[in-house]
Protein backbone atom coordinates (compact mmCIF):
# COMPACT_ATOMS: atom_id res chain seq x y z
CA UNK A 1 0.00 0.00 0.00
CA UNK A 2 1.56 3.29 -1.05
CA UNK A 3 0.69 6.57 1.01
CA UNK A 4 -2.26 8.16 0.43
CA UNK A 5 -4.30 5.45 -1.08
CA UNK A 6 -6.66 3.71 0.91
CA UNK A 7 -7.97 0.47 0.61
CA UNK A 8 -11.99 0.57 -0.22
CA UNK A 9 -13.57 -1.11 3.21
CA UNK A 10 -11.29 1.09 4.76
CA UNK A 11 -12.75 3.90 3.05
CA UNK A 12 -16.23 2.66 3.66
CA UNK A 13 -15.54 1.89 7.44
CA UNK A 14 -14.15 5.66 8.27
CA UNK A 15 -17.11 6.80 6.06
CA UNK A 16 -19.77 5.00 7.84
CA UNK A 17 -17.76 6.58 11.23
CA UNK A 18 -18.27 9.96 9.77
CA UNK A 19 -21.55 9.53 8.72
CA UNK A 20 -22.35 8.07 12.94
CA UNK A 21 -20.02 11.45 13.64
CA UNK A 22 -22.17 13.86 12.24
CA UNK A 23 -25.33 12.15 13.24
CA UNK A 24 -23.86 11.92 17.08
CA UNK A 25 -23.39 15.84 16.50
CA UNK A 26 -26.86 16.61 15.18
CA UNK A 27 -28.40 14.76 17.88
CA UNK A 28 -25.82 16.61 20.36
CA UNK A 29 -26.93 19.58 19.07
CA UNK A 30 -30.42 19.31 19.18
CA UNK A 31 -30.17 18.12 22.97
CA UNK A 32 -28.45 21.24 23.11
CA UNK A 33 -30.40 23.72 21.95
CA UNK A 34 -33.47 21.90 23.64
CA UNK A 35 -31.44 22.10 27.05
CA UNK A 36 -30.89 25.62 26.57
CA UNK A 37 -34.83 26.40 26.30
CA UNK A 38 -34.97 24.64 29.29
CA UNK A 39 -32.39 26.74 30.68
CA UNK A 40 -33.46 29.56 29.37
CA UNK A 41 -37.23 29.08 30.56
CA UNK A 42 -35.70 28.06 34.08
CA UNK A 43 -34.00 31.63 34.40
CA UNK A 44 -37.46 33.50 33.46
CA UNK A 45 -39.22 31.76 36.14
CA UNK A 46 -36.44 32.11 38.50
CA UNK A 47 -36.31 36.12 37.18
CA UNK A 48 -40.62 35.99 37.77
CA UNK A 49 -40.37 34.26 41.12
CA UNK A 50 -37.46 37.05 42.27
CA UNK A 51 -39.90 39.88 41.53
CA UNK A 52 -43.04 37.64 42.60
CA UNK A 53 -40.79 37.45 46.18
CA UNK A 54 -40.46 40.84 46.41
CA UNK A 55 -44.05 41.81 45.89
CA UNK A 56 -44.99 39.61 48.25
CA UNK A 57 -42.28 40.64 51.02
CA UNK A 58 -43.89 44.29 50.12
CA UNK A 59 -46.96 43.10 50.55
CA UNK A 60 -45.87 41.35 53.89
CA UNK A 61 -44.21 44.25 55.19
CA UNK A 62 -47.51 46.81 55.05
CA UNK A 63 -49.54 43.73 56.26
CA UNK A 64 -47.28 43.84 59.32
CA UNK A 65 -47.61 47.75 59.82
CA UNK A 66 -51.54 47.37 59.56
CA UNK A 67 -51.58 44.29 62.20
CA UNK A 68 -49.28 46.51 64.51
CA UNK A 69 -51.41 49.80 63.84
CA UNK A 70 -54.81 47.20 64.72
CA UNK A 71 -53.12 45.98 67.64
CA UNK A 72 -52.26 49.37 69.44
CA UNK A 73 -55.94 50.49 67.89
CA UNK A 74 -57.46 47.14 69.83
CA UNK A 75 -55.55 47.81 73.09
CA UNK A 76 -56.92 51.54 73.31
CA UNK A 77 -60.23 50.60 72.19
CA UNK A 78 -60.22 47.55 75.40
CA UNK A 79 -58.92 50.44 77.60
CA UNK A 80 -61.42 53.04 77.08
CA UNK A 81 -64.12 49.90 76.93
CA UNK A 82 -63.00 49.01 80.77
CA UNK A 83 -63.15 52.89 81.88
CA UNK A 84 -67.17 53.11 80.05
CA UNK A 85 -67.94 49.85 81.81
CA UNK A 86 -66.91 51.00 85.18
CA UNK A 87 -68.39 54.58 84.46
CA UNK A 88 -71.60 52.57 83.52
CA UNK A 89 -71.48 50.85 87.25
CA UNK A 90 -70.87 53.96 88.70
CA UNK A 91 -73.44 55.38 87.03
CA UNK A 92 -76.37 52.32 87.72
CA UNK A 93 -74.88 52.24 91.77
CA UNK A 94 -75.28 56.08 91.62
CA UNK A 95 -78.97 55.58 89.70
CA UNK A 96 -79.99 52.42 92.43
CA UNK A 97 -79.04 55.15 95.18
CA UNK A 98 -80.96 57.77 94.36
CA UNK A 99 -83.87 55.88 93.36
CA UNK A 100 -83.60 54.05 96.85
CA UNK A 101 -83.99 57.31 98.70
CA UNK A 102 -86.63 58.99 97.07
CA UNK A 103 -89.33 57.06 95.34
CA UNK A 104 -90.28 57.58 92.03
CA UNK A 105 -93.46 60.25 91.52
CA UNK A 106 -94.09 58.43 88.33
CA UNK A 107 -94.44 55.07 90.13
CA UNK A 108 -97.08 56.57 92.50
CA UNK A 109 -99.23 58.40 90.29
CA UNK A 110 -98.94 55.11 88.08
CA UNK A 111 -100.37 52.79 91.17
CA UNK A 112 -102.94 55.78 92.12
CA UNK A 113 -104.63 55.31 88.51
Amino acid sequence: MTFGIVRKSKYDEMQNERDRLNERARALTKEKKTLKKQVDKLIKDKEESTRRIARLEKQLDALQRERAKLAIAVERLTKEREIFQKTIERLSKAARKRSKKRPSTRTITSKTL
